[in-house]
Order: structure tokens, then C-alpha cells, then sequence
């Protein structure tokens, strides 16, 4: 009778593993299909916001630290408004490092910008290869009706960048003040490259949901992604405080700060 209940125990613990791996995979196959990154995405513990000892949320929100992956081109964006515009013109940037080529895995990824108010000026979007430099896309876009972080993306246009270190896009924003002086222009430059999917980021973690998918985004210098993500997130839940700072925190680190505090404040309102 012993060994009987041995074996039973025993066959009712593998059956209990079994359970429980089915139930993970089940799990993850959810999150898919709920439009998380299918890179089999993973982040630990310690990416996810902090707890306290109840096991609940603390007070203060996670903060993922953000530095440029190793190698990383040393070039960056250039801001819009700094050119001797007048009082009361509409401040321009782009959602794109300052000092460094901002990185994607995505073959057609969004790219973010910030107007400070709204304008009537017509607004023209220019991506260009840095191969040709040429412009691979022009499009005139929709002046927003609010102010805030703006979108584009480029799916919407059919439109994809190519992997390879040697290859860059310059991605141009302009307000057209005066369509006879274009010198007058409010103009933000940002570069963007697509790097090729790197296993080694994200081997031996489980992605559990979209911000802790962020969380991995900022950890591994992925910034188009990271920003591509929490923005999203704020999208589809604009009163969620925490969201909102830690995007801000993401934009501080890249000499955005006029961008987060918009975040902050105004927007950033719970």
C-alpha cells in the first residue's frame, strides 16, 4: 500500500507539472493574441513595477533606466523653434535622442513628435535613406487638434526601413509658416535605424504584459520601441498616472524635458 501511494504521488505530481506548463503556454499564446511584440518578448522580476510587502503596487512606479545599446551611432536629433522664431510660434520636436541614433527592431515602426499648441501651418513629413538621400516618403499631414505627442506611422504608408548598420533614415518634420519663405520653416530632424533581431536580449525571460515589455525596450537602448510601447499604453489609458511618468522619465533622459513635463502636467493630470 505504500508503494501504491508513492506512485500515486508521484503521478499526480508530474500530472500537476504538466498542468501548470500547459497553463503558461496557454498563457503566453493569450498575450499574443492581444498584440504583444511576438519577439518571444521577456523581462524579470525586478523590470516590473515595485512592490510592496503586501505584493501589491507601491506608491512609486517603476522607473526602467535607458542607455544606448553598445555601438550605437553617435548622431542625433534636431530640435524645431531654436531658429530665432517669434514669440507665440508653436514649438516643434521629434520623440528622438539628442546625442545618439535612436534603434528599432520594427520593420515599419511609429514614429512620435510634440506640438506645444495647436497650428492651422501646414505640416510636411519626410523620411529619407541615408544611402541616397533621398526622400523614400513625403506626406503632408493633418494638423492635430490638440497639443501634445503626436504619431505617425508608418505601416500606414506600406512603408519599411532596412536592417544593417550602414543604413539610416532621417526622418524630417516641418511647419510651414510661409509656403514663399521656406527659410522660415519650424523644422525637427530625427535619425532612426533598424537593427536585426537579437535572441541574446531577450533569452531566458517570459513576457508577462505591455509594461513589462516597455521595461525591456528601455533596458536594452531600444528607444523607438520603448517609446512606441508606452505610448500605446497611455493611448489605449490616458488618465494612468504612472504611464505618463514613466514616459516622462524615458523623454528626460534624452534631453526631452519640455516634452515630459507636458507629460507632468497638463496631460499628465490624473
Amino acid at each position: 500500500m505504500q508503494i501504491s501511494s508513492k506512485s500515486s504521488a508521484i503521478g499526480m505530481d508530474g500530472r500537476g507539472r504538466m498542468i501548470g506548463l500547459l497553463l503558461v503556454v496557454a498563457f503566453a499564446c493569450i498575450e499574443l493574441t492581444l498584440g504583444i511584440p511576438d519577439h518571444g518578448l521577456a523581462v524579470d522580476e525586478a523590470a516590473s513595477p515595485a512592490m510592496n510587502d503586501q505584493g501589491s503596487r507601491s506608491d512609486e512606479p517603476y522607473m526602467p533606466v535607458y542607455h544606448p545599446r553598445k555601438g550605437t551611432s553617435m548622431a542625433g536629433r534636431v530640435d524645431g523653434g531654436f531658429r530665432g522664431g517669434k514669440e507665440g510660434e508653436p514649438v516643434l520636436k521629434v520623440l528622438a535622442p539628442h546625442d545618439h541614433v535612436g534603434e528599432t527592431l520594427h520593420k515599419s515602426p511609429a514614429l512620435y513628435w510634440y506640438l506645444s499648441q495647436r497650428t492651422d501651418y501646414p505640416i510636411y513629413f519626410t523620411l529619407e535613406d541615408s544611402r541616397h538621400w533621398k526622400p523614400v516618403l513625403e506626406v503632408t499631414l493633418k494638423p492635430p487638434t490638440e497639443a501634445g505627442v503626436q504619431i505617425i506611422r508608418l505601416a500606414d504608408y506600406g512603408k519599411t526601413l532596412e536592417a544593417g548598420p550602414e543604413i539610416q533614415y532621417r526622418w524630417h518634420l516641418s511647419i510651414v509658416l510661409d509656403p514663399d519663405s521656406r527659410s522660415k520653416d519650424i523644422h525637427a530632424m530625427g535619425i532612426i535605424e533598424r537593427v536585426p533581431y537579437d535572441q541574446a536580449i531577450f533569452e531566458q525571460r517570459a513576457c508577462r504584459n505591455p509594461r513589462d515589455v516597455f521595461c525591456l525596450y528601455v533596458e536594452s537602448g531600444l528607444w523607438y520601441d520603448a517609446v512606441q510601447v508606452i505610448s500605446d499604453l497611455i493611448s489605449a489609458n490616458p488618465r494612468d498616472r504612472v504611464l505618463r511618468l514613466q514616459r516622462a522619465a524615458l523623454l528626460d533622459k534624452v534631453g526631452l524635458t519640455d516634452v515630459a513635463e507636458h507629460d507632468r502636467t497638463e496631460n499628465g493630470r490624473p
